[in-house]
């Protein structure tokens, strides 16, 4: 592991979630582990989910470290959810708790099924984490919103008619 106790995030993280202070490799680790944990609630994580998570992590700037450690060799047993999200605290003017919400259910949703379970553990994370239930229907309701204009751009880019 490097010595570094923080890294600096590429520009994909500034214009996709306003982070522009460098992270603290231990603030990383545990926010990277609390997601896999909620995204793995409904018992498995389906390779579409770890692709997507991978790549979002790789385009903000995550040493590929962090990622080989806690995405790659994840291990999920006897992690406390409750003490992951107690661990995390940052420095820079983003609202962390919102944007790890965010990612695990577009983590959750990649493989296209937001299983009950991972609502459950969206749901509790969101308690723990003091979020009202409406940011979170919020949120899920954002990242319907992008799926649908993802479609939308790819059916209007369609060759064939």
């Amino acid at each position: 592991m490097t010595t570094e106790t923080t890294y600096e995030m590429k520009p994909y993280a500034k214009k996709r979630y306003n982070i522009t202070a460098p992270v603290n490799f231990e603030t990383s680790r545990n926010y990277i582990k609390a997601i896999m944990a909620i995204a793995s609630a409904d018992g498995e994580l389906a390779q579409a989910e770890l692709d997507w998570f991978v790549e979002e992590q790789n385009m903000m700037g995550v040493p590929s470290e962090l990622i080989e450690e806690n995405i790659l060799k994840f291990d999920g047993e006897n992690l406390d959810i409750q003490q992951l999200l107690g661990g995390i605290h940052h420095d820079f003017p983003v609202n962390f708790k919102r944007c790890m919400l965010y990612q695990a259910i577009k983590m959750s949703r990649a493989d296209g099924v937001y299983h009950d379970k991972e609502k459950a553990a969206v749901a509790r994370a969101a308690e723990i984490l003091g979020i009202e239930r409406s940011v979170v229907v919020s949120l899920e309701s954002l990242i319907e919103i992008e799926e649908s204009g993802d479609r939308l751009r790819l059916a209007l880019f369609e060759t064939e008619v």
